[in-house]
């Protein structure tokens, strides 16, 4: 099983469609992921989805475990 990595600009996309009221599987394809990487990325927070908010949560997460933030920060941009 491997992990989805996702950047803050697919994070906009995720949020700025969710808002529209665009379905799980739109924004899926759209971005060309699965709706389960979708569906996890717009429920690992415990209220409205915000692509700042889980941005911050998945770089602390990361830090934790003792990830390097420096390689990630280069898939952002």
């Amino acid at each position: 099983m491997s992990t989805t990595i996702l950047s803050f600009q697919n994070r906009v996309v995720i949020e700025t469609l969710h808002n529209e009221g665009r379905s799980l599987r739109y924004i899926a394809n759209y971005l060309g992921f699965s709706k389960t990487t979708i569906f996890n990325e717009l429920h690992q927070l415990n209220s409205e989805y915000q692509a700042g908010l889980a941005q911050t949560d998945f770089e602390r997460k990361v830090s934790q475990r003792g990830g390097s933030l420096r390689s990630l920060k280069t898939l952002n941009t």
